[in-house]
């Protein structure tokens, strides 16, 4: 599977000891670097060009101001330089977790039609916005729903990141 955008669980105290350097080892930058395994495993979810509809049907509604809707895509308000990985705590990750469960999410990608619409539109995808992209984002954000769930669930911390293909 071809992912631009991808969660990766980690054992939450395994990673107190680590430098941002040995973060982004842990980073499949290209596919081939174990990927498909870390994810058949559960250890890791990936998505390819949904992220950024996924973050805005989860923040631009004014239903939920609450500032755990930005941890689970991009990590919280704060950016990072593309390509550099964010490590979310077992508490972000909790957090995290608790705002996916209590959200409806179809719903929540129902209510930005307009939004992700214009969003595709901008980005220069080859197809419009429609039905199946919704029906798409939506299916990530449950997939990522159960991620975090079962991550919070095992005390685990997860790193965000994106990669280069």
């Amino acid at each position: 599977m071809s992912v631009d955008h991808f969660w990766r669980r980690l054992p939450g105290k395994a990673v107190d000891a680590c430098s941002p350097e040995e973060l982004g080892e842990l980073v499949p930058r290209h596919l081939g670097v174990g990927y498909d395994e870390l994810a058949a495993a559960g250890l890791a979810l990936g998505v390819r060009r949904t992220a950024l509809l996924m973050e805005l049907a989860l923040t631009e509604n004014g239903l939920h101001p609450d500032p755990a809707a930005r941890l689970p895509i991009y990590g919280g308000p704060g950016r990072r330089e593309r390509g550099e990985p964010l490590l979310l705590s077992p508490e972000q990750v909790a957090t995290a977790s608790l705002f996916l469960r209590d959200s409806a999410l179809g719903e929540l990608v129902r209510q930005q039609d307009a939004v992700l619409a214009r969003t595709v539109a901008a980005l220069g995808y080859a197809t419009p916005w429609s039905e199946t992209w919704a029906v798409r984002v939506a299916g990530d954000l449950r997939d990522l729903r159960d991620f975090f769930a079962v991550a919070a669930a095992a005390g685990d911390a997860v790193l965000v990141g994106e990669t280069n293909d």
